[in-house]
């Protein structure tokens, strides 16, 4: 049975996705499985780039489910003690699995759950470093800052993950956060100081989708209403505070366009 998982969700990305996988094929760890799992993409596209490869097992929805969907069938099959998500137009540095094990390894911490790393975000051409210098019980930290810097970053233990039973397909975006605030509830994280990961986004592609943000939000902030609660009623009227930004944000975007949103950042 493999050490780690990579699972690696696509939709009509052949080109993107090849690089994803020859990313993870080029680790200096190389006691991985690779799960591609296709997201009803046109009819043989995925396929014919991932068959060649061996160690690359291929699973294909029948229709279009989105992330969580098909990030959630890869957890499935995965035969992994360790896994990592990624992206399709994402890579992971050669080095990134080996350091993030060996963190695992040497850390004496019980319940530490994912390890994780900072990544260079590309966005139109402009470089930037993502820093995720984040160790221990980040929980409180988490729910206060509602941000996540890179699922590819982050090496979990599988049967924690499985455990708090992966992505809500519900939502129709945060997924990230969403995963991290029920994972951190009950499990602690460590970090490795290197940039181990590279996003490649343009500023077109970001999340421009506002009817998918509005919900979203409104799901997000109502699911974990209680642990906000929790906090502190003064926490919890911030985070109130935040919700009412976001929205208001998203419909300016919804309305006007996204130039007028970004000015909002």
């Amino acid at each position: 049975m493999p050490e780690i998982s990579v699972v690696i969700p696509s939709f009509n990305r052949p080109e993107l996705l090849e690089r994803a996988v020859k990313s993870v094929l080029n680790q200096t760890f190389h006691d991985v499985e690779i799960i591609v799992v296709d997201d009803a993409s046109g009819e043989g596209d995925i396929l014919s780039r991932v068959e060649k490869y061996s160690n690359v097992k291929y699973l294909r929805n029948e229709t279009n489910r989105g992330a969580c969907y098909s990030r959630n069938r890869g957890i499935s099959e995965a035969k992994g003690r360790y896994i990592n998500f990624l992206d399709d137009d994402d890579i992971l540095f050669p080095e990134k699995l080996e350091k993030q094990l060996y963190c695992f390894k040497n850390n004496r911490d019980p319940s530490l759950g994912m390890v994780t790393c900072h990544a260079n975000d590309e966005r139109s051409g402009t470089l930037i470093v993502k820093q995720n210098k984040v160790k221990g019980d980040v929980h409180r930290k988490l729910l206060e800052k509602f941000a996540v810097s890179g699922i590819e970053t982050m090496l979990f233990k599988t049967e924690y993950v499985k455990e708090i039973g992966g992505f809500d397909e519900k939502l129709q975006s945060s997924h990230e956060y969403d995963l991290l605030i029920r994972f951190t509830e009950k499990y602690t994280v460590d970090y490795v100081d290197e940039v181990l990961t590279k996003e490649f986004r343009s500023i077109n592609q970001i999340s421009t989708n506002f009817d998918k943000k509005i919900h979203g939000a409104k799901y997000l902030y109502k699911k974990h209403d209680e642990r906000f609660k929790s906090v502190g009623i003064l926490f919890w009227l911030k985070m109130k505070l935040k919700l009412w930004f976001l929205l208001f944000r998203y419909y300016v975007g919804k309305i006007f366009g996204e130039k007028f949103y970004r000015k909002l950042l």
